[in-house]
């Protein structure tokens, strides 16, 4: 009886694991305020050397901070260029 008990658990932990994993691909990323380059080229769908590109070709639209030694950019800053229609995602 006991056997059978926990057969049947282990299969609904199966199913609730399966479950769980299906449902964090399908929530959607929560993306940090302050960004660094390689985040910040992921956000856009770009690489590391297209993030620092966009940043040259557009200065005043970025405002890059340093956040402790690192260059941090606003994903506020990032979201507003592209509702302004001048970057192509």
């Amino acid at each position: 009886m006991f056997n059978e008990l926990d057969e049947r658990l282990a299969e609904i932990a199966a199913k609730v694991n399966l479950l769980a994993t299906k449902f964090d691909a399908c929530a959607p990323k929560q993306w940090p305020r302050w960004m660094s380059m390689e985040t910040a080229g992921e956000y856009i769908d770009k690489t590391y050397e297209g993030m620092r590109s966009t940043l040259k070709a557009f200065p005043k639209e970025f405002q890059v901070s340093m956040i402790g030694d690192l260059p941090r950019i606003d994903k506020n800053d990032i979201d507003k260029f592209f509702l302004n229609g001048k970057g192509k995602k």
